[in-house]
């Protein structure tokens, strides 16, 4: 895949919780690649559900239903639990 450099100014907040998310051993290149692949991925399931109103019926959204949310893989300190 080619790549291309770039410039940007972020929260440095903000870079090492996604950092620590992600692994430590990621690059801030990857955790941004991450970042915005999960951004476009966000964007467009919004527009799905925008483009599907829940008023059409369950038959005409192809929905999963509820999924729960498994965060167990997450390095999370033992005290913050």
């Amino acid at each position: 895949m080619a790549r291309r450099k770039v410039s940007a100014t972020i929260d440095p907040d903000r870079l090492a919780a996604a950092r620590e998310v992600a692994g430590f051993e990621r690059s801030v290149s990857e955790v941004l690649d991450l970042a915005l692949g999960s951004y476009v991925e966000r964007v467009l399931e919004e527009r799905w559900l925008a483009a599907h109103p829940e008023d059409a019926g369950d038959d005409d959204r192809d929905l999963p239903g509820e999924v729960p949310v498994d965060l167990s893989h997450l390095p999370w300190d033992d005290d913050e639990r």
